[in-house]
């Protein structure tokens, strides 16, 4: 798994949070009287926690990514869990016609913020949501989904953080890692999601990236979770030596894509690092857990008081690499 966010910022976290359980019980100590009692009672109404919703298109990463890396940039900019803000999350776990509806509720639970996780969700909330803010992480590319023309002028109700071809734009880092990791792989197998643009988009790329190496790339397109041993097991009835997945429906798929392709002894590399963890030979991705924070310390401005409209997105530049194993 990816190295955790930076210690010193979950040693901040733990800090800050334990001041905070301190400070509630001396104040509820030193509460004396029925007016006084009255007053605490109104104003911990007038402060409830707000809620942020958190809305996955599928469940490829990790807390690490996610609601860690968030909390970590909320305590940075001086908010607490629970008595500032709770997450409420839900997923569409692959299907992604499942995400306009999750869109929907988040915005029926009166979310402060709606944070979207994936190029997918951002694109569905863009598409439904103009008086909440929306912060979004852990995906590639912003302005495809209708966010805005750059990173300083975009939607009015919309930031967040992301990083252009998850990391590797062109995808010459992902063939020169297959290359060294996978060295008698002749050819490369792609798993893709044809109705996701971004899936279809690193397929291309990567293909024009494999072919400048002197390798061939062989893709088959994978539509749900459920065809994930048939399209696997159609890559390698072509003799591909690594396979590469691509698309919040092929990664829903990766439990059954692993098992085919261990039965044959032919590697899987992917862009997440959790699935290292199932059994992916190697990955390359971006540090989206410093690009969490910085999503999370976004998010606090904005329960702060602050407009999205007036904070520009992120583009995250670091790119990490790990191979199982080592």
């Amino acid at each position: 798994m990816a190295a955790p966010v930076r210690s010193r910022r979950f040693t901040r976290l733990a800090t800050l949070v334990v001041a905070g359980s301190l400070a509630a019980a001396c104040a509820k100590g030193g509460d004396q009287g029925a007016g006084a009692k009255a007053d605490s009672a109104a104003a911990g109404a007038a402060s409830a926690p707000k809620t942020i919703a958190i809305i996955r298109a599928a469940d490829w990463i990790g807390a690490e990514w996610s609601e860690d890396a968030l909390r970590v940039g909320l305590s940075e900019e001086g908010l607490e869990k629970d008595r500032d803000y709770v997450f409420k999350l839900s997923s569409a776990q692959g299907d992604l016609t499942t995400l306009p509806s999750l869109v929907d509720a988040a915005v029926d639970q009166k979310a402060a913020v709606i944070v979207t996780l994936q190029d997918e969700t951002l694109k569905s909330a863009v598409e439904r949501v103009k008086d909440v803010p929306i912060v979004f992480h852990v995906l590639s590319d912003p302005f495809a989904a209708g966010a805005g023309t750059s990173d300083s002028s975009h939607a009015a109700n919309v930031t967040g953080v992301y990083s252009p071809g998850f990391g590797d734009p062109m995808q010459e880092r992902r063939v020169a890692l297959i290359r060294r990791v996978a060295p008698k792989a002749k050819s490369i197998g792609v798993l893709f999601s044809p109705g996701e643009a971004l899936s279809v988009s690193l397929k291309d790329k990567l293909t024009v990236a494999a072919e400048k190496a002197g390798l061939k790339v062989v893709a088959v397109p994978l539509n749900s979770a459920g065809e994930g041993t048939e399209a696997t097991n159609a890559l390698l009835a072509k003799n591909v030596g690594a396979i590469e997945i691509f698309g919040n429906a092929a990664h829903a798929a990766f439990e059954s894509v692993i098992a085919a392709a261990k039965e044959k002894g032919v590697p899987v590399f992917s862009p997440s690092p959790f699935e290292i963890m199932k059994g992916a030979t190697a990955a390359i991705f971006p540090d989206f857990q410093e690009g969490g924070v910085v999503a999370g310390q976004m998010i606090g401005r904005i329960l702060k008081g602050e407009s999205p409209a007036g904070i520009p997105f992120y583009k995250l530049e670091t790119t990490k690499e790990q191979v199982a194993g080592q």
